[in-house]
């Protein structure tokens, strides 16, 4: 049985990788906004799950500005304070250091019921900006994150890059659809 369960998963988690895509492309008062799905990157034994995505917001003078999302989970209230952190080891052991602009915070929590098992999950999105050289430098591969909380600082360690892959196709899927332009009655 548990050999079948696995199978599943693997199936399950292979397919969620491909399946990167964007969830929102709208234009509001002349200025466009993309938000890409958010991507799993977890492990089964990790306390904290995070979530990881690439947004972009481009102005009217068509100049983009990128965002790294960070969905973080836990079974305890969680908040990313106003200029929280966000470390980044790459592969060549340099370090990205990026900052919040606001506080994120849950403390309702959501009630889950997986199997029986039912516990209150704690979820934030902080956004942090991040630059197309900073993008290609994550693309090359993340080893660690580690993201400032109000329970502690909160460290992911990764064997596989997981985070620099999804940002790497997120990143093309925005500029894919950045090549295309967008109109607020396109669709209508």
């Amino acid at each position: 049985m548990k050999k079948v369960l696995l199978a599943i998963l693997f199936i399950l988690s292979s397919a969620y990788i491909y399946a990167q895509k964007i969830d929102l492309d709208k234009v509001e008062n002349g200025e466009r906004f993309i938000i890409c799905s958010l991507e799993n990157v977890r492990s089964m034994s990790d306390k904290v799950v995070f979530s990881v995505g690439l947004s972009a917001a481009q102005n009217k003078d068509e100049k983009v500005f990128y965002s790294i999302l960070l969905s973080a989970t836990s079974t305890k209230p969680i908040t990313v304070p106003k200029n929280g952190k966000l470390l980044i080891k790459l592969q060549d052991d340099s370090i990205l250091e990026l900052t919040t602009m606001f506080e994120y915070s849950d403390k309702i929590g959501k009630v889950n019921n997986v199997a029986g098992y039912v516990y209150t999950g704690y979820t934030v999105t902080p956004s942090f900006g991040v630059t197309p050289d900073q993008i290609d430098k994550i693309k090359q591969g993340v080893k660690k994150i580690r993201l400032e909380t109000s329970l502690e600082a909160i460290d992911k360690e990764f064997k596989k890059d997981k985070i620099g892959k999804v940002i790497e196709t997120e990143y093309n899927l925005i500029k894919g659809a950045l090549a295309t332009k967008k109109t607020f009655s396109e669709g209508f």
